[in-house]
């Protein structure tokens, strides 16, 4: 059992602390690349198939040459093997590999599961608001901007964290010119209002996200339905709760938004009942 585990597309497990980049990797001095974050537990990625196959689209829309699906299990099979059946992440990684040349870089890593995620997954956080500086519509007519795929290129994403923490808070949403939510700094966005949810479109150029398909099917068994309509930041503003997604983390509530509390100011019960789903899921205990 170990702690952080690397394996290399190709070459299998090498030691944790071995360079995989070179030093003119494209995915390093340009962002130019793909990736994938994914939960382990007992020994088991969860939805390695739904994190790879949008891996596969965001490839595709790039185009780079991802490796077969084969491969990275197999990999990832050993990898996890190797790091044992304790909670963590698990990051795949593609870039477009050295200047000058035409074999990607695929690679992957496991580690723990951050203790941030866990107390913001259980304390829920504080959001603020920022403008993407875009209208709603204009990554659907601009597909070079590539709005809905997971790049390495994350540099606007952590900038917005660290304006988050600036104001006093621990996440950011961003929104359109229009007055439109579009989505989290790292995760999907869910809108809860007298007993309905529902979720902003992905047409606006957000990521599909992949817990978000899981949640939806753990909110049947609960009485929810999580529907997909275009929200105004006063709609939610004036929600009863608001959740952030993601693949780490799992279902954060947003308990202060721009320094205004949401609904009670507290974990809300939807919060709280697709996350102890969630979870379940993820453990296996479900």
């Amino acid at each position: 059992m170990s702690d952080r585990v690397l394996g290399v597309l190709g070459r299998g497990l090498v030691d944790a602390g071995a360079p995989v980049l070179r030093a003119d990797d494209l995915g390093l001095i340009r962002g130019d690349g793909v990736f994938e974050t994914l939960r382990v537990h007992g020994g088991r990625a969860f939805l390695f198939d739904e994190h790879f196959d949008r891996m596969i689209s965001g490839a595709a829309r790039m185009d780079l040459a991802l490796g077969d699906r084969d491969r990275w299990r197999a990999l990832t099979g050993e990898a996890l093997e190797a790091y044992g059946t304790h909670a963590g992440v698990l990051r795949l990684y593609c870039t477009r590999g050295a200047e000058g040349e035409t074999t990607p870089t695929e690679y992957l890593l496991v580690r723990p599961v951050p203790e941030s995620a866990v107390r913001e997954r259980d304390e829920g956080v504080a959001a603020v608001t920022l403008s993407l500086g875009v209208p709603a519509d204009v990554r659907r007519r601009a597909p070079w901007l590539l709005g809905g795929v997971k790049t390495t290129s994350y540099a606007v994403a952590m900038a917005a964290k660290r304006e988050a923490e600036r104001r006093g808070a621990q996440d950011a949403i961003w929104v359109s010119t229009d007055d439109q939510v579009l989505e989290g700094a790292t995760s999907t966005v869910v809108v809860v209002s007298r007993e309905h949810a529902w979720t902003p479109p992905d047409d606006t150029g957000i990521l599909p996200g992949t817990t978000l398909g899981c949640v939806r099917r753990l909110a049947g068994p609960l009485g929810l339905d999580v529907g997909t309509r275009a929200t105004t930041v006063d709609e939610l503003r004036r929600a009863d709760e608001v959740l952030l997604l993601g693949s780490i983390r799992g279902v954060a509530a947003v308990r202060l938004l721009d320094g205004s509390p949401v609904g009670t100011g507290a974990v809300g019960p939807v919060a709280q009942a697709l996350g102890k789903a969630l979870e379940a899921e993820i453990t296996g205990a479900g």
